[in-house]
């Protein structure tokens, strides 16, 4: 649960951290840093140009040696390092300049009406301006640095760096405040599986406490009205269960002929049973607390009280599994299963237990005529039965399903049919499915 909140919370804070660093490094890029560069290539040309136009007057009035030595001069007080490269059949072609050098040809091209290239050597850091002169070539070589500026590596770090740290630490407040909203999910759901949730406290923000608070009043109301619940069922349970008692001690005494005898204290049985049902499904499993449980133990023994009776129960044990359950809740839920196999399904339960990563499985598999498919929901709703009649010696009230599927829903777990088929496609009996979660998770 924490894991899934924190991941819900994470996008919204990283989201809008990352867009707005994108949005910032589009505008400094497009106009910042675009406008920097077109401006340290204007000023280069600048002195390109001036270098070029020294060189060219001197060479026209002293000749090549005053105006080299003068452009040197010059070129020195403007940090441009100048040589004349003498090769009468040197050309000079512009080659790959427009591309690698996009800002300084556009601004150099129409200030300079002689051929030039640009390029660059690693080694020395310097860009070389190679003009075309009479009898050779004149090379400016300027720094890398006077041409891009260093703060775009400064920026891109500063930005990084600080979107890294700014993120860790709204990151570390927000887990922080999603912690207490992960506690009181978890009390939510320890509640919904009807355990106690007395060791919450309410912690975090303002709005969190007041949410846990709400939750605890809400927590103590629900025990009370359980609790209020069960005592009520017990007493009404004792209620009616002593004018059956009066009346079969009634029904012993009473002078009347076996026939009748009989018939009426098989009435009084019904009823009796009829009552334990209604009882257990309204109880459910109120009051009983959860403990770890051996299911392959709880099967056996179950298996073996059929076994007493000559019931046709089989079950073979499986990898040991220990599952946080109400015992006697599961043992109710399961001999309702297995009583409906061996009612309706040809008196032979086969019990099986699987086990996977998350999930156990114990299985009840008869040999009846299965269920129709669509009417495999509806005979978990109370009262529910598939023979219309009222009569005892064909079934119950119809409340066995329903009882399994509340006492597995309070486990966080379900009960599932699935009719069996052989390769014809015929019934060969049902598949009842109790799946309970393997591992119930503490409160924190």
């Amino acid at each position: 649960a924490a894991r899934r909140v924190a991941a819900a919370g994470e996008p919204i804070l990283v989201l809008p951290m990352l867009l707005s660093q994108l949005v910032i490094a589009h505008i400094f890029y497009d106009r910042h840093w675009n406008s920097i560069t077109r401006n340290m290539a204007a000023a280069a040309v600048a002195d390109i140009v001036l270098l070029n136009g020294t060189y060219e007057n001197v060479l026209k009035r002293e000749g090549h040696v005053a105006a080299l030595a003068q452009t040197t001069e010059l070129g020195s007080k403007l940090n441009v390092a100048v040589t004349f490269i003498a090769d009468p059949n040197l050309q000079v072609r512009s080659g790959n300049s427009r591309r690698e050098f996009p800002e300084l040809f556009k601004e150099l091209s129409p200030r300079l009406d002689r051929p030039f290239s640009i390029t660059l050597f690693d080694a020395q850091n310097l860009v070389r301006v190679r003009t075309g002169l009479p009898g050779g070539a004149l090379d400016l070589g300027i720094h890398r640095k006077l041409l891009r500026s260093s703060t775009t590596t400064i920026f891109i770090l500063w930005m990084i760096g600080s979107s890294v740290l700014l993120t860790a630490i709204a990151l570390l407040f927000l887990r922080n405040q999603v912690k207490p909203i992960v506690q009181l999910a978890r009390a939510a759901e320890r509640l919904g599986l009807g355990q106690e949730v007395g060791d919450f406290k309410p912690r975090g923000a303002s709005e969190v406490r007041r949410a846990g608070r709400s939750f605890i009043i809400m927590a103590e109301r629900i025990r009370r009205q359980v609790q209020s619940r069960t005592e009520m069922l017990a007493g009404i349970s004792h209620d009616l269960r002593t004018p059956l008692t009066r009346m079969k001690l009634e029904l012993e005494m009473a002078s009347m002929d076996t026939q009748t005898r009989t018939a009426l204290s098989e009435d009084i049985e019904d009823m009796r049973r009829m009552i334990d049902e209604y009882l257990d499904f309204a109880r459910g499993d109120a009051g009983e607390v959860a403990e770890p449980v051996d299911v392959n133990v709880l099967l056996a023994d179950i298996v073996q009280d059929y076994a007493r009776t000559g019931d046709a129960v089989r079950y073979t044990p499986a990898a040991p599994l220990s599952l946080m359950l109400r015992p006697q809740a599961i043992r109710r839920a399961l001999m309702n299963l297995i009583d409906n196999a061996l009612r309706y399904g040809g008196g032979v339960a086969e019990v099986t237990l699987e086990q996977s990563a998350t999930f156990a499985r114990i299985k009840v598999t008869d040999r009846g005529p299965g269920i129709p498919e669509a009417e495999q929901e509806s005979v978990f709703k109370p009262f529910t039965r598939l023979e219309p009649s009222r009569n005892a010696e064909t079934g119950g009230v119809g409340l066995g399903l329903s009882i399994a599927r509340t006492i597995a829903q309070s486990h966080a777990g379900d009960v599932t049919l699935e009719n069996q088929r052989a390769k014809n496609g015929q019934i060969t009996g049902l598949e009842v499915t109790l799946r309970l979660p393997r591992a119930m998770r503490p409160l924190t």
